[in-house]
C-alpha cells in the first residue's frame, strides 16, 4: 500500500475485534470440553459438523470429499472416520447413485449427542438472545454473516498463496 494511508480504527472497531476473539477463543475452549466429554477430538468434532451440514443439505458426503475439505490426509480422514464409527455417530454405506463409492452419514446417537453437547450453549445463550429485539438480532446476523464471509476470504488468501 504505497502512498495510502490508513485511518487507525475507532476504539469501538477494536472493541468488536476484542469480542470476536474473545468470542473466538471461548467457542474453541467450549468445544474442547464438550469434544472431551464426548470422548471426540477437536478434528472428530469439525468432520461431523461437515457431515451433517452436508447430509442437511441432502447431498451425501464422500471420504474423499470430507478429506478435502478438511485438509486432511486420506489417513488421517480414515482415522477420525474410524474414530466416529466406534462411537456410534456415523456409518459409510455405499453411495446412492456411484457404486464405486461411499458416502458418511451421520447417526441418530450423535444427534443426540450433539443435542446435549450444545443444549447447554443454548441454555445459556438463550436469555442473551431474548433481551435482544428482532432488529437488533437481524442486524447482528447480518454482521456476522459478513464477518464470516470476510474470514473465509482471508483464509482463501492464505490457501492461495
Amino acid at each position: 500500500m504505497t502512498g495510502t494511508r490508513r485511518e487507525a480504527p475507532s476504539a469501538e472497531a477494536m472493541r468488536v475485534v476484542r469480542a470476536l476473539r474473545s468470542f473466538t477463543n471461548e467457542t474453541e475452549l467450549y468445544l474442547g470440553a464438550a469434544g472431551r466429554e464426548a470422548e471426540m477430538h477437536r478434528t472428530d468434532l469439525t468432520g461431523l459438523a461437515m457431515v451433517m451440514d452436508r447430509g442437511d443439505t441432502g447431498r451425501p458426503m464422500t471420504p474423499g470429499q470430507l478429506s478435502a475439505a478438511m485438509h486432511l490426509s486420506a489417513p488421517a480422514t480414515s482415522a477420525m472416520l474410524d474414530r466416529l464409527e466406534r462411537l456410534g455417530h456415523v456409518h459409510r454405506s455405499q453411495h446412492p447413485t456411484d457404486r464405486r463409492s461411499v458416502v458418511v452419514e451421520m447417526t441418530d446417537h450423535a444427534r443426540a449427542v450433539g443435542e446435549q453437547m450444545f443444549g447447554r450453549l443454548a441454555a445459556h445463550m438463550a436469555p442473551v438472545l431474548a433481551a435482544r429485539s428482532e432488529e437488533e438480532l437481524a442486524h447482528v446476523a447480518e454482521f456476522l454473516e459478513a464477518v464470516g464471509e470476510a474470514t473465509r476470504a482471508a483464509r482463501a488468501d492464505i490457501e492461495q498463496s
